[in-house]
């Protein structure tokens, strides 16, 4: 791989992880990236009240102060107002793809590359951004998320779409609003819109 596509390549993948980050800000994570990526490539967290049993922002209070009004922000639920929050943290692998053009502008054909291929528990989560690119003009991502428990699925040699390569990849075929269109001899391919597409709620 040339210098230029090796560039293009890093620029793509750091696209996917900040799209991705700003999509989990707006859900009320605090995204959290590695400085040294050793697998896993962000730690995601939220405050969580016991006795309300959902998630919560920190409760300010507000009291007077030498005659003024003065906020201190607790580590208490914004709900109950007495009830120490909880830290809930999860922790994502994060891959990024570019399609590759094909007879049909409005389809393109993606390398889905699952790094991590066995279940490290219900905390751990593989994300896998798909990037359709139209020359710079149109650049959607579709992301698609996976406990690890899911991803050993793919890594199944006898899949119509498997690549024999260094690393197990699997060949997707996907069109402008993100759906998966293969058919494969014996796999239902639908799992990836049913299950996977934007599934931000696996992470709650």
């Amino acid at each position: 791989m040339s210098e230029n596509n090796d560039t293009k390549k890093l620029v793509i993948g750091l696209y996917g992880e900040m799209q991705l980050s700003m999509l989990l800000h707006d859900l009320g994570w605090q995204v959290h990236r590695a400085y040294i990526d050793e697998g896993i490539d962000f730690s995601i967290s939220k405050y969580w009240c016991p006795k309300c049993k959902k998630y919560s922002n920190q409760y300010i209070r507000h009291k007077k102060y030498n005659g003024k009004n003065a906020k201190c922000v607790t580590n208490l639920c914004e709900y109950c107002k007495d009830t120490p929050l909880e830290i809930i943290s999860k922790y994502l692998q994060v891959k990024t793809s570019e399609g590759i053009e094909t007879a049909d502008p409005d389809i393109r054909k993606f390398s889905f590359h699952p790094k991590i291929r066995y279940d490290m528990g219900d905390d751990v989560f593989y994300v896998w951004i798909a990037v359709f690119n139209d020359k710079g003009i149109d650049r959607k991502c579709y992301f698609y998320i996976f406990n690890t428990k899911d991803v050993a699925k793919f890594d199944n040699i006898d899949l119509d779409t498997y690549q024999i390569t260094d690393n197990q990849k699997t060949t997707l075929t996907i069109n402008r609003s993100g759906a998966v269109i293969n058919k494969g001899k014996f796999y239902d391919y639908s799992c990836f819109n049913n299950d996977f597409f934007m599934n931000t709620d696996v992470l709650e």
